[in-house]
C-alpha cells in the first residue's frame, strides 16, 4: 500500500515538475508568449474591426429603363426606399451605365427591359437584371437583397390585384414576412465570426506549443542532445498532463475575452448562457493542447512551426462549413473535420451563442470533445514514449560520438557546407 501511495505522490510530484518547467519554457520564450497570449487578444478585435460595419446601407446603383413605364417606375421607388440600396442616378443606355461602373460612380447596374410591363400584364414573367461589381461581396449581398424583396413584394401586389377582381379581398393575397433568427443584423461579421473566434485560439495553441518544442530541439542541438530544462525526468504521462494544465490557464482568459467580451463589444449575437460556453471551451482546449502536442512530431525548428501554419489554418477553416455546408462535402472529409477540436467546440460555440441552444442540447458536441482529449491524449502518449524520446537518446548517443555532430548537420541544412572542411576553417584563422 506505501509503495502504491509513494508511486500516486511521485506521479503528482512529476506532474508538478511539468508544470514548473512549461512555465519557465513559455516565459522565456517571446514567440510562444506571443501565441498564446497576444494572438487570441490581438487577432479577434482585429478580425471585428475589419468586418465593421457588418451590414452595408445604400449601396449606390443606376437605372437603365427601356421600359419607361408606370410599373418599372414604381419598382424603382420601392427598390430606392430600401435600407441597402440608393438609386445615384439614370443611365441612357448599358453603355453609359457601364461607363459610369469604372468610374466608380455606382457599384450596380438595375436594367429594366422595354417589354417588362408589358409582360407582366399579359400574365407572364417581368425580367430585372442586376449587374453588380463583385469585388465585394457585402455589397452584392444588400443589392441582391434589396432587389429580391421589392420583386416579391411587387409580385405579390399584382396578384392580389388580380384576385380581387373574382373574389372579395381586403388584404394582399399572400403575406411575405421575413424574420431572421440568431443573426438578426444579418451580418457578414455575425455569421463567420463566431467560428474564426474558436478556430484563432485552436491555431495559436498548436502554434505555440510547436514552437516550444522547436525551442527544445535547438537547445538540445547546441547542448549536446540535452534541453537544460530536462523534461525526460517526468513520465510521459505525468508530462503531457502538466504541460496541459499549463496551456489550460494560460489560454482560459484570452478564451473568455475573445468568445464573450468581444462579442459583447461589436454587437454580435449574444444568446448563450457565459457559464455554459465556459464549460463546452475546457474539453476543448485540452483537446486543442494534446492535439498540438501530437502536432509537435512534425516541427524540428522554429521555421517549420509556419509551415504547419500555413498548411492547416485554411483547410480547418473551411472543413468548419462555414463556407460550405459540412454536410453536402465529401465523407472522407467530413471524418477528417471530426477529427478536429476547433469543428466540434465552433459548431457548438455557434449554436449556443447564436441561436440560443443550451448545454444539454449540445450534449453530443460536448462528450465528442471529452473524446477527442482522451484519443489525443493517448496519441500524444504514444508519440512522446515512442518517437520523441527515442530521438532525444539519438541525439545523445550521436554526440557522444562525436561532440559536434548535431551542429554540423545544422550547418549542413542550412548549406553551409565550406564550414564543415578544417583546411578552409585554418585559412579562416590566418
Amino acid at each position: 500500500m506505501k509503495n502504491d501511495q509513494n508511486e500516486k505522490i511521485g506521479w503528482l510530484q512529476s506532474i508538478g515538475l511539468s508544470i514548473v518547467q512549461e512555465f519557465k519554457h513559455i516565459i522565456r520564450d517571446e514567440a510562444v508568449i506571443i501565441f498564446f497570449v497576444a494572438l487570441a487578444v490581438v487577432y479577434p478585435p482585429l478580425y471585428s474591426l475589419i468586418y465593421n460595419p457588418e451590414v452595408v446601407h445604400d449601396a449606390p446603383v443606376v437605372v437603365v429603363d427601356d421600359s419607361r413605364s408606370e410599373l418599372s417606375r414604381e419598382f424603382i421607388r420601392n427598390l430606392d426606399a430600401t435600407p441597402d440600396v440608393k438609386v445615384k442616378d439614370y443611365a441612357s443606355d448599358m453603355e453609359q451605365a457601364r461607363d459610369m461602373m469604372a468610374r466608380k460612380k455606382c457599384y450596380g447596374i438595375v436594367y429594366f427591359p422595354a417589354d417588362f410591363e408589358t409582360e407582366v400584364k399579359r400574365g407572364n414573367q417581368g425580367h430585372v437584371s442586376l449587374y453588380c461589381d463583385m469585388s465585394v461581396m457585402m455589397r452584392y449581398k444588400a443589392m441582391l437583397t434589396a432587389l429580391t424583396n421589392v420583386q416579391m413584394e411587387t409580385g405579390s401586389r399584382i396578384q392580389s390585384d388580380k384576385a380581387a377582381r373574382l373574389i372579395s379581398l381586403d388584404g394582399g393575397l399572400v403575406e411575405s414576412r421575413q424574420v431572421p433568427l440568431g443573426n438578426t443584423s444579418m451580418g457578414i461579421a455575425s455569421a463567420v465570426l463566431p467560428f474564426v473566434l474558436v478556430y484563432v485560439l485552436q491555431q495559436g495553441m498548436i502554434m505555440g506549443i510547436a514552437m516550444l518544442h522547436a525551442g527544445s530541439m535547438g537547445r538540445r542541438r547546441r547542448n549536446r542532445g540535452y534541453d537544460r530544462l530536462d523534461e525526460a525526468k517526468a513520465p510521459p504521462g505525468a508530462m503531457l498532463i502538466g504541460k496541459m494544465l499549463v496551456h489550460l490557464i494560460y489560454y482560459l482568459i484570452p478564451a473568455i475575452f475573445a468568445l464573450h467580451v468581444v462579442p459583447l463589444i461589436f454587437k454580435f449575437p449574444m444568446n448563450g448562457n457565459v457559464f455554459e460556453i465556459i464549460l463546452i471551451m475546457v474539453p476543448f482546449l485540452m483537446a486543442s493542447s494534446f492535439f498540438g502536442q501530437v502536432m509537435r512530431v512534425f516541427v524540428n525548428n522554429r521555421e517549420g512551426v509556419f509551415l504547419v501554419m500555413a498548411f492547416t489554418s485554411l483547410i480547418f477553416i473551411f472543413l468548419t462549413g462555414v463556407s460550405w455546408p459540412n454536410y453536402q462535402i465529401a465523407p472522407y472529409w467530413q471524418v477528417l473535420s471530426n477529427m478536429i477540436p476547433g469543428y466540434w467546440a465552433a459548431t457548438a460555440y455557434v449554436q449556443m451563442q447564436v441561436c440560443g441552444a443550451s448545454l444539454s442540447q449540445m450534449h453530443n458536441f460536448y462528450i465528442a470533445l471529452w473524446v477527442l482529449a482522451g484519443v489525443y491524449f493517448v496519441l500524444a502518449y504514444l508519440i512522446e514514449l515512442y518517437v520523441l524520446r527515442p530521438k532525444y537518446r539519438a541525439m545523445q548517443l550521436e554526440s557522444e560520438l562525436d561532440p559536434e555532430a548535431l551542429q554540423k548537420r545544422i550547418l549542413y541544412q542550412q548549406g553551409d557546407d565550406d564550414m564543415l572542411n578544417p583546411e578552409l576553417l585554418e585559412e579562416d584563422d590566418e
